[in-house]
Formats: C-alpha cells, structure tokens, sequence
C-alpha cells in the first residue's frame, strides 16, 4: 500500500473510534464531521484505483 492509503486507511479507523468510544454520536456536527472523515479515508484508499488509469 502507498503512504496515501495507509492515511486514508487510518483516517477511516480512527473515524470509526471516535464514533464507537465518545459522545460525538450526541452532536450533529460532530457526526457529519465523522462522515465527511470517513469518505475522505475511502476516497484516499481507492485513488490508486483511478490513478492507474
């Protein structure tokens, strides 16, 4: 894996904490910023994907 997945990988795993262990669930802002987090890690992993081509 790149360096570029290997951040988006983390990104998506460290979203996924975040949601799972605090209150950020409570707060509106808090889960679109997990969401967007999140997108951006799998937008990260798969740009090899399009990259190549």
């Amino acid at each position: 894996m790149k360096r570029i997945q290997l951040i988006g990988l983390g990104l998506i795993v460290l979203c996924g904490l975040i949601s799972q262990y605090t209150n950020a669930t409570q707060n509106q802002f808090m889960v679109w910023l997990l969401a967007i987090g999140a997108v951006a890690g799998i937008l990260m992993v798969i740009s090899e994907y399009f990259s190549r081509r």
